[in-house]
């Protein structure tokens, strides 16, 4: 259920790429919008972390919202992320990079002042994954 990312170095302050583990408390994606450029948006939420957004990381299979969903004002969002890792059904971790253009599909829920985004999963390519997360284009200059 992409439990990690990488983020490249273009998103984050030391210019570094950046490594995101779902379970941290601190997890974030960088997320594009259009008016302020990326921003960091907390990553779902943990059954310890206070909050009234669905405790969960994931929207799965992308099917539809879930019908109590719909009162925190769902958006979809893109997540700018260079690759994402995979548990096999084995329990392998496996990272994938994403093609050029692509960014990782998410939902993003408010309400009040509490802000989190969750990633749109799909079914996995083969039957080596148990999800996979969906992605999506996105328009981006690029330089030279």
């Amino acid at each position: 259920m992409c439990h990690s990312v990488e983020v490249s170095g273009l998103y984050t302050v030391e210019g570094s790429r950046q490594r995101i583990n779902y379970p941290d408390a601190d997890a974030a994606l960088p997320i594009h919008d259009p008016l302020r450029g990326v921003v960091w948006i907390p990553w779902g939420r943990r059954n310890e972390e206070q909050g009234e957004l669905p405790v969960t990381g994931w929207l799965l299979d992308g099917a539809g919202l879930p019908e109590d969903w719909s009162r925190y004002s769902p958006a979809s969002v893109l997540a700018r992320v260079a690759r994402f890792m995979e548990m096999t059904l084995d329990g392998e971790p496996r990272w994938f990079e994403l093609e050029d253009g692509k960014s990782l599909q998410c939902v993003l829920l408010r309400h009040g002042f509490e802000q989190r985004v969750y990633v749109v999963t799909t079914q996995p390519p083969g039957n080596q994954h148990r999800s996979w997360p969906m992605t999506r284009g996105h328009l981006s200059r690029r330089l030279g």
